[in-house]
């Protein structure tokens, strides 16, 4: 890559450098033919006479006629009209030869090298870049495709993986419930008859429970599908819209807690985000700040740069090492968790939906518990 670094030069000006030492080199071979010949001729012993009736003769010492060097002459006119030609096209090929394997050749072969690696999948190289011209540039195009394809493999291959995980634990998580519902299904079966109606009726609401949970359960796993291919759909949106929204949100759940709301961005600016995609978020981290509050809530907007930042804290006992490690993973339950409704999937959902918006979700403790939603414009 150190080629990158030196002065770009043009391949065109390259050609016309070429061009040129070719075109001196067919003049200067031309003059030196050309004044060979003449000196051949001018220490001659012959001289050329015109006749009367414009006839050309060659007579040595005006004497008398040479007629072996009328056909020297011709042979010698020959060989000069012939060389010229020749001479131009020798430096033609040579100088095309020449600039092929200097300027061409290896730029081409670094090419077909990558083209062979990307056809065959093998994206673990680097696409050397010959010289900093035109084809340089390519070279360093296909560099930037190759890094593009190998990034896009890991992520492909990170969410299949993740995939794989996701349905393990899915059906993990399934078998408890199914469990309890086949034994108390073969229960009533086989001892319904001498069971009385209030026994039927608790086993009845167990399974419902079960069932209930199931449900949710499943409805989570399809959001969680869904979410995968989610499109962003940003528009502008006041400031004021979103700030009524989360006071609104917050004022009506945190009916227990002290809600405090703060922004550092001015009523009167707008921002373009997908706004039903930063409310999901938004309930999401408000609904685990209201489960470990012990008394208040906080919730703060701001714009960084391009980012629109929303944190939202609590003053639980925050996160454990472990939590700031694994909160963000699918089915996560903290080990003081002791609610079975919850599947450990908010953070994570909250993750997937930032950074489709081209933003991240990170957490932390400040006298508690604390998780930064950012959001690209």
């Amino acid at each position: 890559m150190d080629a990158v670094k030196r002065k770009k030069k043009s391949l065109k000006w390259d050609f016309v450098k070429y061009f040129l030492i070719c075109i001196i080199l067919i003049l200067m071979g031309s003059l030196l033919l050309g004044i060979s010949a003449n000196k051949l001729f001018s220490q001659s012993e012959y001289v050329l006479f015109i006749g009367e009736e414009g006839t050309v003769t060659i007579r040595k010492n005006a004497e008398g006629i040479s007629e072996s060097y009328i056909l020297l002459l011709g042979i010698a006119d020959l060989v000069q009209c012939i060389a010229i030609p020749l001479w131009s096209l020798l430096c033609v090929v040579v100088c095309g030869i020449i600039f092929y394997h200097r300027k061409i050749e290896k730029p081409i072969g670094v090419l077909l090298e990558a083209s062979e690696n990307i056809s065959n999948n093998r994206l673990d190289f680097s696409v050397e870049v010959p010289e900093k011209n035109e084809l340089g540039d390519l070279c360093l195009s296909f560099e930037k495709m190759r890094i593009a394809l190998r990034d896009n493999n890991l992520e492909m291959w990170r969410q299949v993986e993740e995939r794989k995980r996701l349905n393990a634990a899915f059906a993990h998580d399934l078998r408890t419930p199914l469990t309890v519902l086949k034994g108390q299904n073969e229960m009533l079966v086989k001892y319904a008859p001498q069971m009385s109606d209030e026994k039927i009726i608790s086993t009845a609401e167990m399974m419902g429970r079960h069932i209930t949970r199931l449900e949710a359960y499943v409805s989570t796993m399809n959001e969680l599908q869904r979410l995968e291919d989610v499109e962003m759909k940003k528009e502008l949106v006041a400031i004021k819209d979103i700030e009524k929204q989360m006071r609104i949100t917050g004022t009506t759940v945190c009916t227990k807690k002290e809600f405090v709301f703060r922004q550092n961005i001015p009523n009167t600016q707008n921002v373009t985000i997908d706004i039903s995609v930063v409310m999901q978020v938004y309930e999401n981290l408000l609904s685990n700040a209201l489960r470990y509050a012990d008394t208040k809530i906080e919730v703060h907007i701001d714009k960084q740069g391009s980012l629109f930042v929303l944190a939202v804290a609590d003053d639980g006992v925050g996160f454990t090492s472990k939590d700031l490690s694994n909160a963000m993973k699918p089915f996560y339950k903290a080990e003081n968790e002791t609610n079975n409704e919850h599947f450990g999937m908010g953070l994570n959902i909250c993750k997937i939906l930032c950074e489709k918006h081209g933003g991240y979700l990170k957490i932390s403790n400040n006298n508690g518990a604390k998780v930064v939603a950012a959001f690209k414009e």
